[in-house]
C-alpha cells in the first residue's frame, strides 16, 4: 500500500538547484535510480558526481551534507525556451514529471521575458539553459516523486543581492533579506521551489521519516545549506472538530428550536445552549456548536442569519471518538436497535436506541425505563 507523504524545505539561508537536489539525495533518494531516470532525457554532455561533505554551521559545530555536482563535458551555446520545451516533451519521462519540469521552466522563462523585455518564445537561457540546470530541475522533480511526496511546503526564502530574474520570480513569495555580500539564491533554485511548493505553514501533521541537508560547492558559513524534512501524513481530519461559541443577550428564545433544526441540517455535530448572567447583569444564552471543517462555512452563515450575535469565537480541537456500530436484538416486543461503541476491538458502551424503546413503551403501555432496562439486560453478552 502506498502511503502519501509531505515534505518541507527550510531555505532561510538561500537555495540553488544543486543544493535542493543534494538535500533530497541526503534524505533518501537513491542516486542510481535518479541517474536512470535522467537518462530518459536526450542529453549526454554531462557527468554527475555526488559527494558527502562537512559544513560548519557555527564556530564549533559541523553537519554532514550532500553535494550534487553536474559537470559539462564541453562548452554549450545558450538554448531558447522553445528548445528546452521540445527537449523535455520528447523525453521518455513520465507525464507528471514532464509537466512539473516544464512548469518550472515556464516560471524561469516568464521572469527572463519580463526582465529582458522579450517575447517568451524568443527568450534565450544562458546559465539556466545549460544542461546542468536542466538536469538539476528534472532531478528535483524526480526526487520528490521517488520519495512519494504528495504535498511539498517551503519556508521563506533567504535572499541577498538577488538578480533581477530572481526578484521577478520571488514576487508574492515570502522572503528573508540577508545582509551577505553575494547572491545566495539563484533563479534556478527559486523557480524549483516556486513550481513545487506551497509557501505556508505545513497544514498536515506528519510523522518524520527522513531528512537531509544539501549544500553547494562554496564553503560559506551557514548560508550554503538547505534542509529537507519529510514524513508520512497523519490523517487527523476525522478526529478534529471546530468548537464555536458565542454569548447572546438579545435573542427571543423561541427561535432556538428552529435554529437547532437548521444547524443540524447543515452538518453540526452537536449544539447546546447554556443560560447565565452576562454584561450589565442581563440574562445571556451561551450558544456552543461542534462542527467538522467541511460544514464550518454553512454553520457560520446560519449563525449570522438566524441569531442576533455580531461575532463568535472558534477553535479547532483534537478529539478521540469511539467507533460505532448498530445492531438489532430480539425482545419479547419485537426487534430493537442498539448502538455499540468500541475502540480497537474493545466494546466500551452498549445503549438501546431511544426512539425504538419509546415506540414500544407507547404501543404496549409499558414505562419507558422498564423497556430500556430490559433491552440493556439482553445486550449484556452481545459481541461485535
Amino acid at each position: 500500500m502506498i502511503i502519501s507523504k509531505s515534505g518541507y524545505f527550510e531555505v532561510f539561508n538561500g537555495c540553488a538547484g544543486d543544493m535542493i537536489v543534494g538535500s533530497l539525495i541526503d534524505a533518501g533518494v537513491n542516486p542510481s535510480i535518479l541517474k536512470n531516470e535522467l537518462q530518459k532525457i536526450p542529453l549526454s554532455n554531462y557527468s554527475i558526481k555526488i559527494k558527502k561533505v562537512k559544513r560548519k554551521i557555527n564556530s564549533s559545530h559541523f553537519i554532514s551534507a550532500t553535494q550534487f555536482i553536474v559537470t559539462l563535458k564541453e562548452k554549450e551555446n545558450p538554448r531558447k525556451y522553445t528548445e528546452i520545451v521540445n527537449l523535455i516533451e520528447k523525453s521518455s519521462l513520465s507525464d507528471d514529471i514532464k509537466r512539473k519540469t516544464l512548469k518550472i521552466f515556464n516560471i524561469l522563462a516568464i521572469s527572463e521575458s519580463k526582465v529582458h523585455k522579450e517575447k517568451i518564445d524568443n527568450v534565450h537561457f544562458h546559465q539556466v539553459g545549460q544542461t546542468d540546470a536542466i538536469i538539476e530541475i528534472a532531478s528535483a522533480v524526480i526526487g520528490i516523486k521517488l520519495l512519494n511526496i504528495e504535498s511539498v511546503y517551503s519556508s521563506s526564502i533567504g535572499i541577498s543581492m538577488p538578480s533581477p530574474a530572481t526578484l521577478e520570480i520571488l514576487k508574492e513569495l515570502p522572503v528573508l533579506i540577508k545582509h551577505i555580500p553575494y547572491e545566495i539564491s539563484t533563479p534556478t533554485g527559486v523557480s524549483i521551489l516556486k513550481g513545487l511548493c506551497k509557501f505556508q505553514e505545513i497544514d498536515e501533521k506528519i510523522s518524520i521519516e527522513g531528512y537531509g541537508y544539501g549544500t553547494g560547492t562554496e564553503k560559506i558559513l551557514s548560508s550554503d545549506i538547505i534542509k529537507f524534512i519529510y514524513g508520512k501524513k497523519i490523517d487527523k481530519k476525522a478526529d478534529e472538530i471546530y468548537i464555536i461559541e458565542t454569548n447572546i443577550d438579545d435573542i427571543n428564545p423561541v427561535i432556538f428550536e428552529y435554529l437547532y433544526e437548521k444547524l443540524f441540517r447543515a452538518g453540526a455535530v452537536d449544539v447546546s445552549v447554556f443560560t447565565g448572567i452576562g454584561k450589565k447583569n442581563r440574562p445571556v444564552f451561551e450558544l456552543k456548536i461542534m462542527v467538522n471543517e467541511e460544514n464550518f462555512e454553512k454553520v457560520k452563515e446560519i449563525i449570522f442569519s438566524e441569531t442576533t450575535t455580531i461575532g463568535f469565537r472558534y477553535q479547532k480541537e483534537d478529539r478521540i471518538i469511539l467507533q460505532r456500530k448498530i445492531k438489532e436484538i430480539k425482545t419479547k416486543w419485537g426487534y430493537v436497535k442498539i448502538k455499540i461503541s468500541f475502540y480497537g476491538g474493545k466494546i466500551y458502551n452498549i445503549s438501546p436506541e431511544y426512539d425504538d424503546c419509546k415506540k414500544i413503551s407507547k404501543k404496549f403501555k409499558i414505562p419507558l425505563k422498564n423497556v430500556i432496562t430490559e433491552v440493556n439486560n439482553l445486550s449484556k453478552n452481545i459481541s461485535m
